[in-house]
C-alpha cells in the first residue's frame, strides 16, 4: 500500500507503521497509518481507499491536526496528527452522530522538542527512536462522505509530555523541566447502548483506583513527580452530544502496584497496553492486551459488561482452550481481535503470522490456528470484508528504522461468499473431503496430508469447495476453514498426496480445469506440473496427483450447492469493483454495473420460485430472448423461464460451475 519515499524526512524511527482499516456501508474500505515522514508540526494521517474489496488502494485524504480544523484556541496546541489511528464505522446512532458515520481516533500532539533541539544542535542528526512530544492527547474525528473530508469532534483524553516513553527512555528535552512521561496511546472504539466508548492506554501517574467503580486516583504530583514508567488501561464514554464532554476515566486493567518510595505506590506496573474488544456469542465481552510485567506477555479479561473490566480476572492468553495437540494462542505483544458477522472471533499477535479462530464465538470456545499469507507485524490489523467474506490483513513491522512498507493480503477462513461445490469422483462415486473433519492447515493437525475421498454428506462443510479463479486457473478453497487444495510439501511428483494449506498464491495450489472425455466431468491438472492430475483411486483413500489415466479416477463432477432462497445479495464484479444496478429501479431499462451503494436497486432477492427480484420485479431477458447479446432488464414477474434466476442466471448446469476471479 505504501512505502516511505523520503526517509531523510522521518521525525522518528520507526517512521511508517500501525495500519488500521474499516469498511463503510457502501462497501468502500478505508485505511490509515502513521506516516512520520515530515516535521512534527503539521503532520497528518493519510487515508487510503479501496473500492474493489481491498485489491487495489489509492490515496484519498490527509487528516490534519485539531489546530488546523478548529477555531477554538483550546486546541491550538495540538499541531500534529501523529499516530495510533483507529477507524470505526458507527453501527448505531450515538447522539448527533448517525449510524454509518466513519470515526477516526488518533494520537495528536504538539511539537517534538527533543527532535527540534537535536536538529538545532546538528542539522545532519537523524532520529533512531522516539522523541519528546508535548501535549500528547487522544482526538476524535468524523467523516460523513466516505472518508474524503473530516471534521474534528473533540479531545477524548489529554496527556502530557511524551518523555521518550517506553521505547526511548531518557530522550527528554530541556523544555520538559520535570522529565515527565505522561502520554496517552492506542485507542479502540466501541458503540454500546447509544454510547461511544473509547478505550486507551495512559501513562499518567495513578496511585490507585476504586475497586467498586473503577475510578482511578490521579497522583496530585503527576506533573512534577518522578514517573514510575507504568501504564494503565482506561476507558471513557460519550453520548455524542456536542454540548457534553467525555466522562471521567474508568480503569479496565490497572497493572501491578509498584513502590515509588516513602510509602507511595502507583498502579500501572507491567505496562498493560493495546486494548482490543470483541463480543462473545454467550453475551460476554473479551478484552485482550499486552503486558510486560513478567509471565505471558499477552493477557485477557472476560466481562459481562464492556464498561466493567476492572472487576474481571486476568489470565494468560495461552490459557484459552485449543484443540488437543494444538498450539496455544500467539504472544509477543500487540494483540488484535476481530469479531466476525457470524459470531466467530479471530485473533492475532506480533509473535506469529498465523491467526486463531474461535468458531463458536463463546467465551469458553476453542481456538483453532490457521496460517495466513503474510508475516506478523506490529498491531497487525484484521478486517472482515463484506462482499467477499474473507479477512483483509494490513501489516507493517516495528523493525529498527522501519519506513514501511504497509502491506496487505487477504485470507479465507471459511464460510466466505460465493458458490460452493461438491467434487464427485467418477470412479468411486465419493467426494473430495478433508480427513476426520479437519479444517486447518495440514501441518497444524498432525503434519500429514489430509485430503481424502469420502461418502457424500449434504451437511458437511468439509466437503464443499469454492472454485476461485487465478487467471485461467483455479484454486479450491474449503468451506469449513478456507484452506486450499495443495500438493503436500509443494513437490509435484507422481503419487504425491494432497493436503489443506493456506492459499498463498503458489502454483502447487493452482489447477487447470480440463474437460473430460466423459460428458459432465472435468479433470483438474496441476499448474506446478502439467503432466499430473488430481486423482482419487480408492474409496476412502488419499487423493493424490498422478499421470493421466482414463479409468475415471481423475474425472470430477462439480455439483453446486443450492443457493439460499429468499435471501438478499448483491452481484459485484471482481475486476470492476462495481455492482449490478437497475438504473433508478425502472422497469424495462437495461441493467448496468455502477458504483456499489447498497441501495434497493442493487439488492437482489432469489425467491423459492427461482426468480431474481429487484424492488419486487424480476431480472429478465428482454423480449424473452434466448440469443447471446440479449439485454438483461427488469420486468414484471410472470413465471416465464426468462425471469427464472435458477435457469437463466446461475451456472447452466450443476456440472459447469461459474468461476469468479478472486478478490
Amino acid at each position: 500500500m505504501y512505502t516511505a519515499d523520503n526517509t531523510a524526512a522521518c521525525n522518528k524511527s520507526p517512521c511508517v507503521l500501525y495500519p488500521k482499516s474499516a469498511q463503510l456501508p457502501d462497501g468502500r474500505l478505508v485505511a490509515t497509518f502513521e506516516n512520520s515522514q515530515s516535521a512534527p508540526v503539521g503532520q497528518t494521517l493519510p487515508v487510503y481507499k479501496s473500492d474493489d474489496s481491498g485489491t487495489t488502494w489509492a490515496k484519498l485524504a490527509d487528516v490534519k491536526a485539531p489546530a488546523y480544523l478548529s477555531s477554538d484556541s483550546a486546541y491550538a496546541k495540538y499541531t500534529s496528527n501523529w499516530t495510533n489511528p483507529y477507524l470505526y464505522v458507527l453501527p448505531q446512532d450515538v447522539g448527533n452522530l448517525s449510524a454509518g458515520t466513519l470515526l477516526l481516533a488518533s494520537i495528536v500532539s504538539g511539537d517534538d522538542y527533543y527532535y527540534e533541539e537535536q536538529k538545532a544542535a546538528n542539522s545532519s542528526w537523524t532520529p533512531t527512536s522516539d522523541g519528546d512530544r508535548k501535549d500528547v492527547a487522544l482526538a476524535l474525528y468524523a467523516s460523513t462522505d466516505d472518508g474524503a473530508t473530516w471534521s474534528f469532534e473533540n479531545i477524548i483524553a489529554a496527556g502530557g509530555w511524551q518523555g521518550g516513553s517506553a521505547g526511548s527512555v531518557g530522550r527528554v528535552s530541556t523544555a520538559n523541566t520535570h522529565a515527565q512521561v505522561d502520554p496517552v496511546w492506542e485507542p479502540h472504539l466501541l458503540a454500546h447502548n447509544g454510547t461511544l466508548i473509547a478505550y486507551y492506554s495512559d501513562e499518567d501517574d495513578y496511585t490507585g483506583y476504586d475497586t467498586s467503580t473503577g475510578a482511578p486516583t490521579l497522583d496530585p504530583d503527576n506533573d512534577t513527580a518522578t514517573d514510575s514508567g507504568g501504564q494503565v488501561l482506561l476507558h471513557r464514554t460519550w453520548n455524542g452530544s456536542s454540548s457534553t464532554s467525555w466522562s471521567s476515566p474508568v480503569v479496565d486493567v490497572p497493572g501491578s502496584t509498584v513502590s515509588m518510595g516513602s510509602g507511595k505506590t502507583e498502579i500501572g506496573g507491567g505496562r498493560p497496553g493495546m486494548t482490543t474488544i470483541a463480543p462473545t456469542t454467550d453475551g460476554k465481552w473479551l478484552l485482550t492486551y499486552e503486558y510486560w510485567g513478567g509471565g505471558t506477555n499477552v493477557r485477557y479479561r472476560i466481562s459481562d459488561d464492556p464498561t466493567k473490566f476492572f472487576s474481571a480476572t486476568d489470565a494468560a492468553i495461552t490459557s484459552l482452550p485449543v484443540p488437543s495437540g494444538g498450539s496455544t494462542l500467539s504472544i509477543g505483544g500487540s494483540p488484535v481481535l476481530l469479531p466476525m458477522p457470524d459470531g466467530r472471533i479471530v485473533y492475532n499477535a506480533a509473535g506469529s503470522g498465523d491467526v486463531w479462530v474461535n468458531e463458536s464465538g463463546l467465551s469458553t470456545g476453542t481456538w483453532k490456528e490457521y496460517k495466513t499469507p503474510i508475516a506478523a507485524g506490529y498491531s497487525r490489523t484484521l478486517q472482515y470484508v463484506d462482499g467477499t467474506g474473507r479477512v483483509l490483513i494490513l501489516q507493517a513491522s516495528w523493525s529498527g528504522t522501519s519506513v514501511g512498507p504497509v502491506k496487505y493480503a487477504e485470507v479465507d477462513l471459511g464460510r466466505s461468499d460465493g458458490a460452493y461445490y461438491s467434487l464427485v469422483n467418477r470412479l468411486t462415486g465419493q467426494v473430495l473431503a478433508t480427513a476426520s473433519g479437519k479444517t486447518q492447515d495440514a501441518n497444524l493437525t498432525g503434519n500429514t496430508p489430509d485430503l481424502v475421498l469420502s461418502a457424500a454428506d449434504s451437511t458437511a462443510a468439509t466437503q464443499r469447495w469454492h472454485l476461485t479463479a487465478k487467471g485461467s486457473n483455479v484454486t479450491l478453497l474449503n468451506k469449513a476453514g478456507g484452506r486450499s487444495v495443495a500438493i503436500w510439501t509443494g513437490t509435484a511428483t507422481a503419487g504425491q498426496k494432497l493436503a489443506q494449506w493456506v492459499d498463498d498464491g503458489a502454483t502447487d495450489k493452482q489447477w487447470t480445469q480440463v474437460s473430460s472425455s466423459t460428458s459432465g466431468y472435468y479433470k483438474l491438472r496441476s499448474v506446478l506440473n502439467t503432466s499430473l492430475y488430481m486423482t482419487g483411486s480408492t474409496a476412502g483413500g488419499s487423493v493424490t496427483v498422478a499421470a493421466s489415466t482414463t479409468d475415471g479416477s481423475q474425472d470430477w463432477q462439480l455439483v453446486q450447492d443450492p443457493l439460499p432462497t429468499d435471501a438478499t445479495f448483491t452481484l459485484k464484479g471482481s475486476y470492476s469493483g462495481r455492482c449490478l444496478d437497475v438504473p433508478s429501479g425502472q422497469t424495462g431499462v437495461q441493467v448496468q454495473i455502477y458504483d456499489c451503494s447498497g441501495n434497493a436497486n442493487q439488492t437482489i432477492t432469489q425467491t423459492t420460485a427461482g426468480e431474481l427480484r429487484v424492488s419486487g420485479k424480476c431480472l429478465a431477458a428482454d423480449g424473452d430472448g434466448t440469443t447471446a447479446g440479449t439485454k438483461l432488464i427488469l420486468w414484471a414477474c410472470n413465471g416465464k423461464s426468462s425471469r427464472s434466476g435458477c435457469s437463466g442466471w446461475t451456472a447452466p448446469s450443476p456440472t459447469a460451475p461459474t468461476v469468479w476471479p478472486s478478490t
